[in-house]
């Protein structure tokens, strides 16, 4: 990427199921973290679907020909596929998602009057977001349902850059404190269930259920 996010990534790397078009993204500081990041998905994909992955299909990279990951691929029985130099097409999926992410999160951006270094939050955001908006390719169904086989609540989804104010718990704040600090709404920790908010006070990533939007601004 062309500046470092706030977390001192440079890197997304972006795994896609080619069967329902769900994708998965990986803040990455360094692209041999790479390996480990496929490594780890793959496993917690089999372990909590059942079913085994079949086949891997990206292009030449040296991240994704080391031998140990080779050897990981043989020993799931996995196929590895790599794709012609120069030519996109053999690698479609991964190719037009890749052009869908960053389209959607330079929009965001833009839309939020953020600087380059949110990048990261709006590209995992924006994965977030298309995982769930239907598709015609898998019959108008959205990638979540495909692969959950329920349909996702969008309830909870709010404007990307809108204001927050983020809630302090009373026994954190004394008497004249505010009960609330300004920030940026940056997306979904999916783990928590809560929101990744930028308190632009301490000027850091903060992680928090407790939140009041104003979308307006």
């Amino acid at each position: 990427m062309e500046e470092n996010s706030l977390g001192g990534s440079k890197y997304l790397l972006l795994i896609v199921d080619e069967a329902s078009g769900c994708m998965k993204g990986f803040c990455l500081r360094a692209k041999s973290e790479s390996e480990d990041c496929i490594k780890t998905y793959i496993m917690k994909v089999q372990k909590q679907f059942g079913k085994k992955v079949k086949f891997v299909r990206h292009d030449g990279a040296r991240e994704f020909a080391t031998n140990s990951l080779k050897a990981f691929y043989e020993d799931e029985g996995i196929e590895q596929q790599t794709t012609v130099p120069y030519a996109h097409q053999t690698n479609g999926t991964a190719e037009r998602a890749i052009r869908t992410i960053v389209t959607i999160g330079r929009s965001m951006l833009h839309h939020a009057k953020l600087d380059k270094c949110f990048w990261a939050e709006a590209a995992m955001t924006a994965i977030y977001v298309k995982n769930r908006l239907p598709s015609p390719k898998i019959e108008h169904k959205t990638p979540f349902e495909i692969v959950y086989k329920s349909k996702p609540s969008v309830k909870h989804m709010r404007v990307f850059g809108c204001r927050t104010y983020i809630l302090t718990p009373k026994e954190k704040r004394l008497k004249w404190d505010p009960k609330a600090r300004a920030g940026i709404f940056l997306g979904y920790e999916e783990v928590s269930k809560a929101y990744r908010l930028y308190d632009i006070e301490a000027g850091q990533v903060v992680i928090s259920r407790d939140v009041n939007f104003d979308e307006c601004r």
